[in-house]
């Protein structure tokens, strides 16, 4: 999805507040940037989230929107091994 011109939309299953993660539908989990957590609590699951990928060089990559109110934030996407893998060192 590293294309510019690319848009991809899917639901918003799952906020972690606690992980700074969204789990969206299509089974992408997508950190976001530390700053935009006031912004992903009040995010409510079955939203439609508009992903795009806006800038290369940054940390925070994409802009995932969310549908329903018209509000972003900027993230980066994670593979499903680094989750289960950071949620297992924080289980310790």
């Amino acid at each position: 999805m590293d294309n510019p011109n690319k848009i991809k939309e899917s639901m918003l299953i799952e906020v972690s507040d606690e992980h700074l993660t969204l789990q969206l539908a299509d089974g992408s989990q997508w950190n976001v940037a530390p700053g935009d957590l006031p912004t992903i609590v009040t995010w409510i699951p079955t939203a439609t989230i508009r992903i795009r990928y806006v800038e290369r060089n940054s940390p925070w990559p994409y802009e995932l929107l969310n549908t329903e109110n018209d509000v972003s934030v900027r993230a980066k996407r994670i593979s499903p091994r680094t989750a289960r893998a950071k949620k297992k060192r924080e289980a310790r």
